[in-house]
């Protein structure tokens, strides 16, 4: 599967980089040579199509970094597209935001291109509705409660919301694995059927849907056994740098917080040191925050399977430690 996802970078929009898949080029070709003899309105129609997925990806792209969720690149293939986002969604509606935001772009293009088919004269119009069903389509299609797709998001933020991480990815994932088998079925019912390649074509997406959504699963249980601090990773990529919670306790509320310039010298020696010990418990926290966050980055791009001893080792002792807190 990946020999099918190999890419190069041809561009930036907004900042983000923009790769195609060496292999996009190949069947988009065959696809529009087998339409070129329906006209020229149907083959431009499907060379139109990874414009209309780049488009669907930017708007997903756009609405994480207006949440300040990085995206590190957009990359157009044979199966569609995906936008890269690296760091961690701050929560379930923040999701719900991001993944909704692709499909109304391309339910947005379908009206306007619904409007233009109906106003423009008909040999232009045949142009306008292919592009109307290709958007109509793309925006349902991504909507299907199977993750990692955009309704397999939504839908396991808005469990998440109702009963909390670990029960959401026991509920989502056997749904999205119903959706996988019912695509590749129809798939493989429709290439029986007429032989046609849309059939082909679903089996290839279901099969890297199974293996994608099961990699990115397992990556968000390993998240939300390393922490309890988020709401959709159980963890926080934000560190707390304000006082620690003993040292409030140790000197009191704001009304009666006992002030330093009336501490003897070894309680300001010992303020000093418990202060520096915190610090220093801190850094280390923030870089066992930094290297779990690139393994579990690791996890979701190529499967726990992937995963050196060392960095099965880390994800133990990071979960251990969190278990006990």
């Amino acid at each position: 599967m990946e020999f099918l996802l190999a890419s190069h970078r041809v561009g930036r929009i907004f900042g983000i980089n923009i790769h195609i898949a060496y292999s996009l080029y190949i069947i988009m070709g065959l696809f529009a040579l087998s339409y070129a003899k329906y006209g020229w309105q149907p083959m431009l129609a499907i060379l139109l199509l990874p414009v209309f997925v780049l488009l669907h990806e930017l708007g997903h792209s756009l609405a994480s970094l207006k949440l300040g969720v990085n995206v590190r690149r957009i990359t157009l293939h044979i199966l569609g597209g995906a936008a890269e986002i690296y760091g961690l969604i701050p929560g379930p509606r923040a999701e719900i935001i991001i993944a909704a935001m692709g499909p109304a772009v391309s339910f947005m293009l379908a009206v306007i291109f619904f409007v233009l088919a109906n106003f423009t004269p008909p040999y232009i119009a045949i142009l306008f509705a292919f592009c109307f069903w290709s958007n109509l389509i793309l925006g349902l299609f991504n909507l299907l409660p199977i993750f990692p797709m955009d309704g397999g998001r939504i839908t396991l933020a808005i469990t998440i919301l109702k009963c909390g991480v670990d029960k959401a990815i026991r509920y989502v994932r056997p749904i999205s694995l119903v959706g996988v088998f019912a695509l590749g079925g129809y798939g493989l019912y429709s290439m029986v059927q007429s032989g046609g390649q849309s059939g082909i074509f679903l089996i290839f997406i279901a099969v890297y849907l199974y293996f994608k959504g099961g990699q990115e699963m397992q990556a968000r249980q390993y998240a939300a056994s390393y922490s309890a601090q988020s709401d959709l990773w159980m963890r926080s990529s934000a560190n707390d740098n304000s006082e620690p919670q003993w040292l409030r306790n140790a000197y009191g509320q704001s009304d009666n917080k006992k002030s330093e310039d009336k501490m003897n010298v070894f309680s300001r020696w010992s303020l000093e040191r418990k202060r520096k010990r915190e610090q220093k418990e801190q850094e280390q926290q923030q870089e066992l925050n930094r290297r779990v966050d690139e393994v579990l980055q690791k996890v979701k791009d190529q499967g726990i399977a992937n995963l050196s001893p060392e960095e099965k080792e880390l994800l133990k002792k990071a979960s251990q430690t969190y278990r006990n807190q």
